[in-house]
């Protein structure tokens, strides 16, 4: 069963940061986001349920013929270098995925099979594919709503996550890359979003941090750009502080040491179902017959002496 979860309405505040335009001419351009210093409230996204790999009865895909992907870009090595020596930490590569092959490796990651995010529709595993060196998930409004997720089976305390992503334009659909602690006690031992993409023009990025216990306190920012393109995000988690970049470039910072969890996590990727209260609007008469969330790679790094 899927778990839910209400962001705390009171929050801690916003850390502003003014992100000037990315200086790789092959990625979209970035701005900094809105002024939100005065404490907007940042609304609820789902948590994801425990990966499983087991066969649960779901809903079956409409017929619908899946579009092939747009065509992926390389991300620059200039860009890659950038985003991985940005924090100065001799990073010690840990695993992830390149999705290179012709199906979703079971053994890396657990499709779920459940209910929707936050109780919406339904997440299949027949939502999930491989195509054309992308993690797909195929979101569908037909028979109530059916997306999907994966949660990646190795944890870790403290790493880098970087990913290549995009999520087509369409409303009633969210995506969101995080992660979700290995004990599966949450609030208690945190939540980290490294990227949600939730509007259905895809002109924001939020970085959102769980923490607080069963307080459930949020803090975090958001990034202007059009996502809906391809955009590379890398979110680094150290004992005194964490870090988010776009496309190498520094857009989220905190140091206050409540905010950093102490147990270890793995990374999620799921394109969840509205509606959600100021936050995810429902599929409607203008929603796409499908939108996708795609993942280029996810490639995983963990701290000096601590890789498995």
């Amino acid at each position: 069963m899927s778990r839910q979860r209400v962001r705390a309405v009171g929050i801690a505040g916003l850390l502003a940061v003014v992100l000037s335009a990315c200086g790789s001419a092959a990625e979209p351009e970035l701005t900094a986001a809105p002024d939100t210093s005065q404490g907007a409230v940042l609304a609820p996204t789902t948590t994801p349920p425990p990966p499983t790999s087991s066969a649960v009865p779901t809903p079956a895909p409409t017929s619908t013929a899946t579009p092939k992907p747009t065509t992926k870009k390389t991300t620059p090595n200039a860009a890659r270098q950038a985003a991985a020596a940005s924090s100065g930490v001799a990073w010690v590569p840990a695993g992830g995925d390149e999705f290179n092959g012709g199906s979703l490796d079971k053994g890396t990651w657990g499709a779920y099979a459940s209910k929707g995010a936050f109780g919406n529709g339904t997440r299949s595993p027949d939502a999930v594919s491989v195509v054309d060196g992308a993690l797909t998930i195929t979101a569908r409004p037909g028979d109530g709503g059916v997306s999907g997720g994966v949660g990646h089976s190795k944890g870790q305390l403290y790493g880098r996550w970087e990913f290549r992503a995009r999520t087509d334009k369409g409303r009633g659909w969210g995506s969101a890359i995080l992660l979700w602690p290995d004990s599966e006690k949450w609030p208690d031992d945190g939540e980290l979003d490294m990227m949600e993409v939730p509007g259905e023009n895809r002109d924001l990025a939020h970085t959102i941090i769980h923490y607080g216990g069963s307080a459930n306190k949020t803090f975090g920012d958001a990034t202007k750009g059009d996502f809906s393109q391809w955009h590379t995000f890398a979110f680094e988690w150290l004992p005194d502080r964490l870090t988010a970049y776009i496309d190498g470039r520094k857009t989220f910072e905190t140091t206050d040491k409540a905010m950093i969890p102490t147990t270890p996590m793995h990374a999620t990727i799921q394109l969840d179902q509205g509606p959600a209260k100021d936050w995810l609007a429902a599929p409607d008469e203008t929603t796409p017959a499908e939108t996708r969330l795609q993942v280029d790679y996810m490639r995983v790094s963990s701290l000096p002496g601590q890789a498995a």
